[in-house]
């Protein structure tokens, strides 16, 4: 199942952010917009490297953006009951086994 962020301008000076699970899609947030944000996130990003800071290449408003992503998606998990991370999936796992046996 393919996870991916991505961003679009949804009105003049704002970016929209949502995460696209499988067919699924969520709204994550809405910020002003950025040249850089836009190119690294307007055509969609595994969810794997839209955090990886290196990728940033010292552009602030990256990495600002960075840092809100693991927030929200973790709230989406939580609101909409789906596992996005691999902390939450194993987390899952490994309470099934205890309170399923």
């Amino acid at each position: 199942m393919k996870t991916a962020i991505y961003c679009k301008p949804t009105e003049k000076g704002v970016h929209s952010f949502y995460l696209l699970v499988g067919t699924e899609e969520f709204f994550l947030f809405s910020q002003a917009y950025r040249k850089g944000v836009d190119e690294y996130y307007g055509r969609g990003v595994r969810i794997d490297e839209s955090m990886k800071y290196s990728r940033a290449h010292n552009d602030s408003a990256i990495t600002r953006t960075m840092d809100k992503i693991p927030m929200y998606v973790r709230y989406i998990e939580k609101e909409y009951g789906i596992e996005v991370f691999e902390k939450t999936k194993k987390l899952s796992a490994r309470n099934c086994r205890v309170h399923c046996a």
